[in-house]
């Protein structure tokens, strides 16, 4: 019983790790949610509001 609970455990860290690793390097960035909600409020010009 106890070397279940291990495997199941090996198994999901590793699918996690795989999981992440793919979406951090294999994602496109367009598909990617922007953490800074305030991107592109400026503008294209530098308005000094930052």
């Amino acid at each position: 019983m106890n070397t279940l609970i291990q495997d199941i455990l090996v198994y999901l860290i590793t699918f996690s790790a795989l999981a992440y690793l793919a979406y951090k390097f294999l994602v496109p960035s367009r598909f990617k949610r922007s953490r800074n909600k305030n991107a592109g409020v400026c503008g294209k010009d530098d308005c000094g509001c930052h």
